[in-house]
């Protein structure tokens, strides 16, 4: 009885993880591949250790609720640090629509002999630091 609890929990999860969030950019910024690649480099710096003991069953739980607090964590970061970068995160099952901001912005054209600017990277113009 046990294994089949932790089998149908543990599917949910594998489902639930597999879902994709699509990005509307909603003001000026880095393109979306170079905000998603910053964030999930950065997304794990937010996972909590654990210690645990006691029985092995104590251990294990410890060790599922530490897993599944730093999976919320690293997903609520991705979110956070991608609204920063211009990219909001659609509903799902939301259709895209056109917005302002992506009509009236060129598209980015990369090619091997240009660098990309720092306006195409998001780096801001101005930085003040914080008292």
């Amino acid at each position: 009885m046990r294994a089949i609890n932790l089998l149908a929990v543990g599917s949910v999860f594998a489902i639930a993880g597999c879902q994709t969030a699509t990005y509307t950019q909603y003001m000026p910024g880095p393109p979306l591949e170079y905000a998603q690649a910053k964030c999930n480099m950065l997304a794990p710096s937010v996972h909590q250790g654990y210690i645990a003991i006691g029985s092995p069953s104590y251990v294990a739980g410890a060790a599922l609720g530490n897993a599944l607090d730093n999976a919320i964590a690293e997903q609520r970061f991705i979110k956070n640090c991608m609204t920063l970068q211009g990219w909001r995160q659609d509903a799902p099952g939301a259709k895209k629509s056109s917005t302002a901001l992506a009509a009236t912005q060129p598209p980015h054209q990369r090619t091997a002999k240009r660098r990309p600017t720092a306006q195409e990277l998001g780096v801001p113009r101005q930085v003040v630091a914080g008292q």
